[in-house]
C-alpha cells in the first residue's frame, strides 16, 4: 500500500458524531454498498445482513432509544445482522435442514458482518465521508428486532453512521503495536508494557486514567456483564441454540 493511501485514509480515520444533513449520492451509496458486498465471507455463506435505515421515524426512535443523535443527523444509517435466517431458508428450499452450527457460526456471522461493514467504512471514507460505529445497538436489541421486524435465527451487532462530517475532533490513541502484534507466539506482557497501555491510553479520558474505562467497561459489576446476560437471553430468543 502507498503512503499517499494510508496518509489519506487509514491515518485520517476518526469516529464522526456530527453530521452535516445533506443527502449522499446513490453513485457513491453504491460503490459503498458494493464495498460491503465484496467482502470475504467465511465459506461463501454470507452469514450478515445489513439494514439502510431510511425511515426517519425509525431513526429517531433508535437514536432516542440509545442517546447518540448522529444516529439521526447521519446521512446514512446502517444495521449489521448476524444471520442464520437465510442459510436455513436456503437449505429448505432444496429440502435440507440446518444443522447443529448454531454457536460456531454465530462467531462467524459476527466476523461477516464485520469485515464487510469496515469495507464500506473505508470505502466512505475513501470518499470523503465521515463514519461512526455505533455499539449501542446491543443496549437494545429486543427494541431493534422489534423495530426492524427481525426473524428467527437474526440478530442485531452493531450500526454505522455515514455522512458528511461538521467536526474535526482529534485522532484517539490507540494501543502500541508491540501490544497487538506478536510473533509465533503469544507472549506474555512485562509491567512496563503495561504501564505504557496505560500511559498511552490516558488522553482518551478526562480523567487521565484510562483504568476508570477499562473498569466501567470489562470490570466486575461493569457494563458488559449487563450486556454479556441480555446478548444471551435474546440470543434465545430468538431460537439461537447455544
Amino acid at each position: 500500500m502507498s503512503r499517499d493511501i494510508f496518509s489519506t485514509v487509514f491515518e485520517k480515520h476518526r469516529s464522526i458524531r456530527r453530521y452535516k444533513q445533506v443527502d449522499i449520492p446513490e453513485e457513491d451509496l453504491s460503490k459503498i454498498i458494493e464495498a460491503g458486498r465484496r467482502a470475504p465471507t467465511d465459506a461463501s455463506l454470507h452469514l450478515w445482513t445489513v439494514i439502510r435505515i431510511v425511515d426517519r421515524s425509525k431513526r429517531r426512535k433508535i437514536a432516542s432509544l440509545i442517546n447518540q443523535e448522529h444516529v439521526y443527523q447521519a446521512s446514512e444509517f446502517l444495521v449489521f445482522i448476524a444471520d442464520l435466517y437465510r442459510l436455513e431458508k436456503l437449505l429448505e428450499y432444496r429440502g435440507e435442514e440446518l444443522g447443529d452450527v448454531d454457536f460456531a457460526l454465530l462467531l462467524f456471522a459476527a466476523v461477516d458482518a464485520a469485515l464487510a461493514a469496515e469495507n464500506m467504512a473505508v470505502m466512505a471514507e475513501a470518499l470523503g465521508y465521515g463514519t461512526c460505529f455505533i455499539g449501542g445497538i446491543q443496549n437494545i436489541p429486543r427494541e431493534i428486532i422489534e423495530i426492524l421486524e427481525l426473524p428467527p435465527k437474526t440478530y442485531p451487532l452493531f450500526g454505522l453512521t455515514i455522512g458528511v462530517p461538521d467536526e474535526d475532533p482529534p485522532r484517539r490513541p490507540r494501543l502500541p503495536t508491540s501490544m497487538l502484534v506478536h510473533i509465533d507466539r503469544y507472549r506474555d506482557y512485562m509491567r512496563d508494557e503495561l504501564d505504557e497501555a496505560f500511559r498511552v491510553m490516558a488522553p482518551i479520558t478526562r480523567s487521565r486514567d484510562w483504568l476508570r474505562i477499562v473498569k466501567r467497561y470489562a470490570g466486575r459489576g461493569g457494563y458488559f456483564e449487563d450486556r454479556n446476560k441480555k446478548i444471551r437471553e435474546v440470543l434465545r430468543e430468538q431460537y439461537f441454540n447455544i
